[in-house]
């Protein structure tokens, strides 16, 4: 079993960008992935035409995996 962390932001020209993590932390609260998503905005810190404009979700899902063969 394995978890990741999906950030999504909305994009200043329209439509969504988002950015996986796995394996993020198991303590992680809502308010330290906020900030990072804030921080992510301010910084510029992805090469998307017109920039991140604001946080649209974040969530962390939980993968289980059954392998056949």
């Amino acid at each position: 079993m394995s978890t990741k962390l999906t950030m999504s932001f909305k994009c200043a020209e329209g439509g969504t960008f988002s950015c996986n993590l796995d394996d993020p932390l198991d303590d992680l609260t809502a308010v330290q992935v906020s900030t990072v998503m804030d921080d992510i905005i301010a910084a510029d810190a992805f090469d998307i035409k017109g920039g991140l404009k604001e946080k649209a979700s974040a969530e962390i899902a939980t993968i289980t995996t059954n392998k056949l063969f």
